[in-house]
């Protein structure tokens, strides 16, 4: 019986890898209602084992959660309150998290034999925003599977990505902070770096020269560069600006001076290194958004 559950579900997300579909704005809500995460498969058979064995095991994100939640660093129990900046937004959704390049994968975990991928670190911000009662929401909807249909290379993902944010503005028009996260692909020496004797993945914010008011989020990187680095000296790696021949220029900034595009380590670091980064950010975007930095 789980055999055929299974394999009657892989079967249908080839077929609908198959099909050739031209997205327009109807398609695209198609494709988004009938695609699921990237690990599709992997979610149906942890969906299946959940409910034959009650546990959550397989499930990463779940795992990862309850291992750090058990840190010190990382448990909100009898402490006070933090300081928030949504009581006055009804708690409704401000921040909308994504990842261009969903497939962009950390270190394996030792205690797991998977790859931590910046979805999951997007999940984790979530998480971290919620103890300063900011509601986000995380883009789920699978930018691979769109590349796939439309036989578009790996540099029309900023296109794809684009129309889960209009699409998303659109259902939720609360949403004022676009983070789209990734990771870079640098040597662990880089991406690393100790402060207080914590282990974090370095930061770096991607700025689009192409964007013709670059100057308006140049502004906003530049107040978030300048609290890390007063804050977490050395966290950052910087503002790396980019535009010419070969590279996208744009990165979907001109979608909101606030579409802040954030580098969280390479694909050597650990996922405690991303975590402890994360939170890290969290913070910062609180205080960015309650303007006291």
């Amino acid at each position: 019986m789980i055999i055929t559950l299974i394999l009657s579900f892989v079967f249908t997300i080839r077929w609908l890898d198959d099909i050739n579909i031209k997205l327009d704005e109807s398609t695209l809500d198609k494709l988004i209602a009938n695609s699921s995460n990237l690990n599709s498969e992997n979610k149906i058979i942890n969906s299946i084992v959940k409910g034959i064995t009650d546990t959550t095991y397989l499930d990463p994100v779940a795992i990862i959660l309850k291992k750090y939640s058990s840190d010190d660093s990382m448990n909100t129990e009898n402490k006070e309150p933090l300081e928030n900046v949504s009581s006055s937004q009804d708690n409704k959704p401000l921040i909308y998290i994504y990842n261009t390049h969903q497939t962009e994968k950390y270190a394996s975990t030792s205690e797991i034999n998977i790859n931590y991928s910046v979805l999951d670190a997007s999940y984790l911000l979530q998480e971290k925003l919620k103890e300063y009662n900011i509601n986000s929401i995380v883009e789920t909807a699978s930018i691979k599977d769109v590349l796939d249909t439309n036989n578009w290379n790996y540099a029309s993902s900023y296109k794809v990505s684009r129309m889960y944010l209009e699409k998303a503005r659109k259902t939720t028009p609360s949403l004022k902070y676009f983070i789209d996260l990734h990771r870079d692909s640098v040597s662990k020496t880089i991406s690393t770096v100790e402060i207080n004797g914590k282990k974090y993945a370095r930061t770096m914010f991607l700025l689009g020269l192409e964007n013709i008011n670059y100057q308006e989020n140049a502004k906003v990187l530049n107040i978030l560069e300048t609290w890390l680095n007063n804050n977490y000296p050395g966290l950052s790696r910087g503002i790396y600006e980019k535009k010419g021949s070969g590279v996208n220029g744009i990165y979907n900034q001109d979608f909101s001076t606030n579409c802040i595009l954030i580098e969280v380590g390479g694909e050597y670091n650990t996922t405690e290194e991303v975590s402890n980064t994360i939170e890290v950010i969290a913070k910062m975007l609180n205080e960015y958004m309650g303007e006291s930095i």
